[in-house]
């Protein structure tokens, strides 16, 4: 007997097998600017979170997170020496980011403004809220046409990022 039509077990394979690889190749095709802010605003709120928890755990020297003036990177210091990066204690480098080199070349072309941060440092209290802030600073990470919003509560600290 000669079979004319495939079966409905086979055509469900087909079918999950094609839904798996759009799951996989949709994502891709995003934009390029929109995923380099947001690695931007990883890596950011990666070392915004490190500057929190040491500040936790060392009260007396509290770190601080300071925005360069140009807008293409930071770094992190004593909050008793704010212009001078704090050493990594995996490598002896300076604990500094530029968008577009080294740890920071994912973000290329990004650049970041903040509001509501008076001289551009960020620096947690004890409690991990933020020191002498009663507003919510706001961080805008652009890449062409694409912007990524991250906001730091100054009460407890808590980073969202918006997209």
């Amino acid at each position: 007997m000669k079979r004319r039509a495939f079966s409905l077990p086979e055509l469900i394979l087909v079918l999950l097998i094609l839904a798996i690889a759009g799951m996989l190749i949709i994502p891709s095709a995003g934009s390029n600017a929109t995923a380099k802010a947001d690695a931007a605003a990883r890596m950011l709120r990666s070392d915004i979170e490190f500057a929190q928890v040491h500040s936790i755990a060392n009260p007396k020297h509290p770190v601080v997170l300071v925005l360069a003036d140009d807008g293409e990177g930071w770094w992190l210091a004593d909050s008793d020496d704010p212009a001078t990066p704090i050493d990594r204690g995996d490598s002896g480098e300076p604990y500094r980011l530029t968008l577009g080199e080294g740890r920071g070349a994912a973000a290329a072309g990004v650049a970041i403004d903040v509001h509501q941060l008076p001289g551009r440092i960020l620096q947690f209290d004890t409690l991990g809220g933020l020191e002498g802030l009663a507003i919510d600073p706001s961080y805008q990470l652009r890449c062409e046409d694409a912007e990524v919003q991250l906001n730091v509560r100054a009460g407890t600290g808590f980073i969202h990022i918006q997209h």
